[in-house]
């Protein structure tokens, strides 16, 4: 879901609702990937579907509201990720899902479809904002939470009573990786869509997080995964974190 990208140069027809940085990179991915079936859920405007398939992958498109969908040669499906998608089991190859859990009401049950829907040693691109990096971890310190609140009339007025365009869940790295594992996944790499150059002035304060962690016993480390979220990826990286993990179970 996200917000709606600006970019000069942008040739690739519909705006995405999700940074057009991660697009890209999703793209530069793909392009070492086998060909196969792809389900980008929540789709959007269709746009990455479309990049993609022009790459030559076979796309199936998902998501709860359709009036963003913009692409007249792809078929859209109503699905919504708290429920049940339109979809026998293990059919796709790999499943795009840009912007889309922080948005849902119950994210394990999403997780539980994206593995039921996958093949086995499929894989998932899945993208979330990164609530972990340094400055977001500073806000939260300063306000009590990661991201802002719509007010009632934005949720009643723009967004016509619907509660899947605001971030209900502010998942951060660690709870994700758990519920992803449990659900069958296992994590492959990290990737972030853009550097924040001004994040370089928080240096200071990541120095003193990194210094925490490694004085911390080894059990405080596994448990709250400090090993990971210190990593550059992560603490340093952009507004969103893009995660690729293969279905193993």
């Amino acid at each position: 879901m996200g917000h709606f990208s600006q970019k000069i140069g942008w040739n690739y027809g519909a705006i995405p609702l999700s940074r057009h940085e991660t697009h890209d990179k999703v793209i530069e991915l793909m392009k070492k990937e086998p060909i196969g079936k792809v389900l980008d859920v929540p789709t959007g405007t269709g746009i990455l579907a479309d990049r993609l398939r022009k790459l030559g992958f076979e796309l199936s498109c998902c998501d709860i509201n359709p009036s963003f969908f913009s692409v007249p040669d792809l078929k859209i499906e109503i699905g919504d990720l708290n429920q049940s998608l339109p979809f026998p089991d293990e059919s796709f190859d790999y499943l795009i899902c840009l912007d889309g859990i922080e948005h849902t009401e119950n994210p394990s049950n999403a997780m539980r479809e994206f593995s039921r829907i996958l093949k086995k040693g499929g894989k998932i691109f899945l993208s979330l904002p990164n609530f972990l990096n340094i400055e977001r971890r500073l806000r939260f310190l300063f306000t009590g939470t990661f991201s802002k609140i719509p007010s009632h009339e934005v949720v009643r007025d723009i967004w016509k009573g619907d509660l899947s365009m605001a971030h209900l869940n502010p998942l951060g790295y660690p709870i994700l990786k758990f519920i992803m594992e449990h659900c069958g996944f296992r994590i492959l790499q990290l990737e972030k869509d853009r550097k924040k150059p001004r994040m370089h002035w928080l240096l200071p304060l990541v120095w003193i997080l990194r210094l925490y962690g490694r004085l911390a016993s080894q059990k405080r480390r596994e448990v709250y995964r400090l090993n990971e979220t210190l990593m550059d990826e992560i603490i340093m990286g952009g507004n969103t974190l893009l995660i690729i993990a293969k279905k193993v179970v």
